[in-house]
């Protein structure tokens, strides 16, 4: 595979932006079609620990990605949506990978 300066600057925009990680983008894309989701299911659904995936939340709430809010039902349980910039956000990290893989089949 030839890297192109238009590849490497693709690959640089993702690396920058807060979904550029993997496990962000996975719970970006988790969430994206829903409403919301309680905390425990994200976490189950991705296969990640409690911790790593409050790690990942913590980035996402600073950079607007995502809400939390409780939710009283038996008990108070965190409930996370993506906000209109998280889908923003994951918009344009979508675009990117496209123009990368189109770049890479050419």
């Amino acid at each position: 595979m030839k890297n192109s300066n238009e590849d490497i600057k693709i690959i640089r925009e993702i690396s920058e932006s807060p979904l550029g990680n993997p496990v962000r983008l996975a719970i970006a894309l988790y969430l994206l079609p829903r409403k919301g989701a309680y905390f425990t299911t994200i976490a189950e659904a991705l296969g990640l620990t409690k911790g790593n995936l409050r790690h990942h939340l913590n980035i996402m709430l600073k950079r607007d990605l995502i809400e939390e809010k409780y939710v009283l039902s038996n008990r108070p349980r965190k409930y996370v949506s993506l906000t209109i910039k998280g889908a923003r956000e994951l918009n344009r990290v979508l675009n990117l990978l496209n123009r990368l893989l189109r770049t890479t089949r050419s």
